[in-house]
């Protein structure tokens, strides 16, 4: 017993040791004497990279409060004197439990460290884990670029548009489709922002690939029911992707060599800890894919694409800071050696973000958007080059205050000014050509907002959100109009004169109110149901015969004769949290009316169109659909399930019997697929490997047969009646990927590889349906794949 003694007496003043060392807390601030109201700041960085951690959630233990950080990685916590304990999270990075001292205004710079997986399950949160059942926002997912490395890639690296078309009410046509549809609205309807500038061809090779280097992109959001007020422009959802700023403390870099691209990037401090830099490139050497293929035009075709992005960001202090972004993607296509299509987005933007106070803060972007595509061709006979671009340029200010803890006011104004070129044909090839050169008249027009959102909660229970936006619109000269006859159809014949508009001259106005509001009620801590309503107002459209964005694709502004879309959505969901907040599950529903949307006349000639008015018919739009979402997010196994039930209808009905379409009544829009289910799962076979599949399926997309043939000037023509009344066959694919992550203390082998199966099974999904004349029947459909075969693919990525 002696012998024990003194056993037993040193291990009860270990454990006073570390209860004492657990105790210990960081006194913040200086001692100034007020006792309430005391503000922290702070800032997260990656220990290693010095990259700001940006989406991490800072809890205070005592007060059940959760602050997220800001594109900067810097948080606020406004605080009483007293001793509190900070929880700081982020997905990947091992938890920082943080003992404080409240005295005075202070500051608190951590650096955290990623977390080591192991076996056993690490309850690990990026973000508030209640945020789906407190937060009054519908229909908004924020996916992290760390949340996104563990989807199957796609020829060989994750994909932005991909990804997100697997959540709930986002569907695309099919493989190799650019554009996304959500809750039954066309690619057109979407605002895709890069560092808060716009994209309007977010993809590569015609949509197999993503516009956007993944290694310089933060997280993004998905705004799609409720769509705050500070966004205008779109009728269906807003995909706002944040840039990833440098380190100020460490240069560093990525890299990745895959089976048909590669990628490098490089950051670091300019000036330490003040200004750093970060520059990506991205590029593709796919041709010797195509040159292996046994198609003979694909054989002798080239395929190339590349994109650079460049970010610098500056702190002028603790509370102010600037960031600069450049983005350029080009992509050429040459078919058969003698048609070449390439197009480029090009983009730069600059923003400042100031916090003025404890209460008051300021964010100012400007950007300037370049999009221009072409067509470039060399075949020896009518030799010609063709083409079209866009210029978008603008600004956003927005001022937020914060009323009191649950109580917040957003005010704020933007404008832009779009210029669009439509189409110019000239002749190529010496002179010996045959094409005539043509221009089509360039459009013009001015967009501007203002908007005031209120965000507020009443208690627990019960949170509320309203506001509204005030957009105006004008389209201006110079341009030469046509004049139609009253009361009669817009066509040729009907023309009676012409009116010239003077450079900057209003041709024609528009502007509306756009309310937007959510309510949200708490029936327990786990459980809400949230109701919204929304108005969208969008001046420009998107013309095209195809069911995907094509680089050939013309946009349109809103003019004398094309009315602006106008989108109101009524949506109702409930939201639940199981086991922890382990299990995240929503049902939602939706109604959507759209008025203006564009349809076609039969025949209708759309390239080189000087007059579309005499080719576009204005038609009303519907949608509604049911989504299910179920989510694991914690556990060695991960991953979430979509099921959407939706409709995308449209209808004509004008005074003219030979405008109408399918005698008035109601039709699939193109992109309608009324059943489309997404699982995806991720599995840690160990702390090291992880195994990862996708499984996609959805109801083929509606599609025009003809129903008969007829000769005409010696030529064999097909007959339509009906419209998008048949469908091509269901769609369905597995993608498989293994990742390997190797340390092997700075060898040349340290970094990741991952081993990647497309179409696993070999599935042929039709992307197009064709037709060709068979002798004593109408035109007989055939199917294009894409994608037929399983595609393997092989990529190595390494940090420095």
């Amino acid at each position: 017993m002696r012998k024990i003694l003194p056993l037993i007496l040193l291990f009860q003043f270990l454990l006073l040791g570390v209860a004492e060392a657990q105790e210990k807390r960081t006194v913040v601030g200086r001692d100034i004497g007020e006792l309430k109201n005391l503000r922290i700041t702070g800032r997260l960085i990656d220990e290693i990279t010095g990259d700001a951690l940006v989406g991490a959630t800072v809890t205070v233990r005592e007060l059940n409060k959760t602050e997220v950080t800001n594109t900067n990685g810097s948080f606020t916590l406004i605080l009483d004197r007293a001793e509190y304990i900070l929880e700081f999270r982020y997905v990947g990075y091992e938890t920082i439990i943080y003992p404080i001292v409240a005295v005075g205004e202070g500051r608190i710079n951590l650096t955290m460290i990623q977390e080591d997986f192991t076996l056993d399950d690490v309850v690990i949160f990026g973000r508030d884990p209640e945020k789906n059942i407190r937060s009054t926002e519908m229909g908004a997912i924020s996916i992290s670029m760390n949340t996104l490395k563990e989807l199957p890639p796609f020829l060989g690296e994750v994909d932005i548009i991909r990804s997100v078309a697997t959540l709930p009410g986002v569907s695309q046509v099919g493989e190799a489709s650019s554009g996304l549809n959500v809750r039954g609205g066309g690619a057109d309807q979407n605002l895709i922002t890069f560092a808060g500038a716009p994209v309007y061809n977010p993809t590569h090779l015609f949509g197999l690939f993503t516009a956007f280097n993944p290694d310089v992109v933060n997280d993004f959001t998905l705004y799609k029911a409720q769509i705050p007020a500070r966004f205008g422009g779109r009728g269906s959802s807003i995909l706002d992707i944040a840039p990833k700023s440098g380190s100020l403390t460490n240069w560093g870099g990525d890299m990745m060599v895959g089976t048909v691209s590669g990628k490098a990037s490089i950051n670091g401090p300019v000036v330490k800890d003040v200004v750093s830099a970060q520059l990506s490139f991205r590029g593709s050497y796919i041709n010797w894919l195509l040159n292996s293929l046994n198609n003979p035009d694909l054989r002798t075709s080239q395929a190339n694409f590349n994109d650079i992005n460049g970010i610098l960001y500056g702190e002028i202090n603790e509370n102010h800071n600037l960031t600069y972004s450049f983005y350029r993607s080009y992509d050429d296509f040459a078919l058969a050696s003698d048609t070449t299509i390439s197009w480029t987005n090009q983009s730069q933007s600059l923003r400042y973000l100031g916090q003025f106070g404890e209460k008051a803060s300021v964010d100012i972007i400007g950007f300037h958007t370049l999009y221009d595509f072409s067509i470039f061709n060399q075949s020896g006979i009518n030799n010609f080059d063709l083409t079209s671009g866009i210029i978008d340029t603008g600004g956003r200010l927005s001022f937020t205050y914060q009323l009191g803890e649950n109580n917040r006011i957003n005010v704020g104004a933007d404008t832009k000014r779009i210029t669009i070129q439509p189409g110019e044909l000239t002749p190529s090839g010496n002179g010996e050509s045959g094409i005539l050169p043509q221009k089509v008249q360039n459009e013009y027009g001015m967009e501007s907002g203002f908007f005031f959102q209120h965000d507020l909660e009443f208690g627990e229970k019960l949170g509320f959100s309203y506001g509204i936006r005030y957009d105006t619109y004008s389209y201006f000269g110079p341009r030469t109009v046509r004049q139609y006859a009253e009361n009669l159809p817009l066509n040729q014949g009907n023309v009676i004169g012409e009116r010239a508009y003077a450079d900057g001259e209003t041709i024609q106005t528009y502007d509306g109110w756009g309310p937007r509001t959510s309510i949200r009620y708490s029936i327990d801590s786990k459980t809400s149901i949230k109701a919204g309503y929304n108005k969208m107002y969008q001046f420009i459209h998107l013309i095209s015969n195809t069911a995907t964005i094509a680089p050939t694709d013309v946009w349109k502004l809103s003019d004398q004769f094309l009315r602006p879309q106008i989108v109101d959505q009524y949506s109702l969901g409930i939201y639940k949290n199981f086991k922890g907040n382990i299990f995240e599950t929503s049902i939602e529903v939706y109604y959507k009316d759209i008025q203006n949307v564009v349809e076609y006349k039969d025949g209708a000639r759309l390239l080189m169109q000087n007059h579309l008015e005499t080719e576009i018919i204005p038609g009303q739009g519907q949608a509604y659909g049911l989504e299910l979402y179920v989510k694991k997010n914690l556990g060695r196994a991960t991953g979430w399930a979509s099921y959407t039930y939706s409709r995308a209808l449209r209808r004509v009905i004008t005074p003219f019997e030979e405008e109408i379409i399918n005698d008035g009544n109601w039709f699939p829009a193109n992109f309608d697929k009324p059943h489309d289910l997404t699982l995806i799962g991720n599995y840690k076979l160990s702390s090291f490997t992880s195994l990862s599949a996708t499984f996609s399926y959805s109801t083929g997309r509606p599609v025009t047969f003809p129903e008969a043939k007829f000769d005409f000037a010696g030529n064999s023509l097909a007959f339509f009646r009906n419209r998008n009344l048949e469908r091509i066959p269901d769609f369905h694919r597995l993608d498989l990927s293994l990742n390997f992550q190797f340390q092997g203390e700075g060898k040349f082998y340290d970094g990741e590889w991952t081993f990647a199966v497309m179409n696993a099974y070999g599935r042929k999904n039709p992307f197009s349906i064709f037709f060709a004349d068979q002798p004593g029947s109408p035109p007989q459909a055939f199917r294009l794949a894409i994608l037929g075969v399983p595609l393997p693919t092989l990529s190595y990525s390494l940090k420095f």
